[in-house]
């Protein structure tokens, strides 16, 4: 079962939520209007009409402030997505989708650079991403012999997840989300075959059968000799 990772945490006071959020918009709307880099504690303060003794109460820097806004919409999006446990295999694909949703965003919403962020991003979405895969492979049952740990194989999946996001990313002509769920899907579920179900071969049909053994006459055929050759 999927566990809601927003649960996890103690509920904060409404105060204090809505502090922070006023924060986190800020933020929003100066990174649509300059890069992450230019951006100061003041002018975030200042955005969102509170101070600058207000803001340091909440977080330490503009760095933790914007780890916090990413965590909190990567856990968000995950969540509503993954809120109908779905299968092992149907949970990559979402997870996929949803990366590739989130960084398409910041390449729209977010003028370059983006160097510090896009750090700050790639490690909040991997941290997200292994957190729940990690959550799934620990309540499931290899059917196979694994050498990788269990650690190991989230954390390798979340790096493929994040990563065929991020090149789809990168492209000036982007394929629909689809055609690339279609193509990466398999080699990303390849790493992780011991933690889904087996399939059941296929049925030969009778005539495929048939071919493959000897006509039943020449199996039950008993070869005797004319008198002349004994």
């Amino acid at each position: 079962m999927l566990i809601n990772p927003l649960a996890t945490t103690e509920r904060e006071d409404p105060r204090i939520t809505r502090t922070r959020n006023l924060l986190i918009e800020a933020l929003n709307e100066l990174m649509g209007e300059k890069s992450f880099e230019s951006i100061t504690v003041s002018e975030i303060a200042e955005r969102a009409t509170l101070n600058r003794a207000t803001f340091y109460a909440h977080f330490q820097d503009k760095f933790s402030l914007l780890e916090y806004s990413i965590r909190s919409l990567v856990r968000t999006q995950l969540h509503a997505e993954l809120s109908a446990d779905p299968g092992l295999t149907e949970m990559i694909e979402k997870m996929l989708r949803v990366v590739c949703g989130l960084l398409e965003g910041y390449e729209k919403h977010c003028p370059a650079p983006r160097g510090q962020m896009q750090a700050l991003s790639e490690k909040q979405i991997k941290d997200e991403i292994y957190t729940l895969l990690l959550q799934r492979l620990e309540t499931s049952k290899p059917n196979r012999p694994q050498q990788a740990s269990v650690q190991q194989t989230a954390m390798v999946t979340s790096w493929a997840i994040y990563g065929a996001a991020f090149q789809w990313s990168q492209q000036s002509k982007r394929q629909p989300v689809a055609e690339l769920v279609r193509q990466v899907l398999p080699l990303i579920t390849a790493n992780l075959q011991a933690y889904l179900p087996i399939k059941p071969e296929p049925l030969a049909s009778p005539r495929r059968a048939a071919a493959g053994r000897a006509p039943s006459g020449l199996l039950s055929y008993n070869l005797r000799l004319h008198p002349q050759f004994l």
